[in-house]
């Protein structure tokens, strides 16, 4: 009995410190999941193209750094990740990385 009592209030303790911290995950990331929009960087071959079919059910779809993150702002939601060449994905980085710093 006398064991029992000090690991009861350890894991009672260890329960109370955790419960708080999962429960403050969960509603962190709902709403950030909610506007996340995916974008890849996709190659215009065929071989991708069949892929990119095969995997989300559609034709891929490519937008530019500028309208993705129009899309962004409007909030906009996709259903599949969006296609971007490199180019376009870097200056989305660019463009992204510059409006942290400001």
């Amino acid at each position: 009995m006398t064991r029992f009592v000090p690991s009861a209030l350890i894991v009672a303790a260890l329960a109370a410190v955790a419960t708080p911290s999962l429960a403050q995950a969960s509603r962190a990331e709902a709403p950030r999941t909610a506007k996340v929009q995916a974008v890849m960087v996709c190659a215009s071959d065929t071989a991708t193209r069949r892929a990119y079919q095969r995997e989300f059910g559609a034709e891929p779809v490519f937008v530019t750094a500028q309208e993705a993150v129009e899309a962004r702002q409007a909030g906009h939601q996709w259903s599949a990740p969006r296609c971007m060449t490199q180019r376009q994905y870097d200056r989305l980085i660019s463009m992204t990385q510059t409006r942290a710093s400001l």
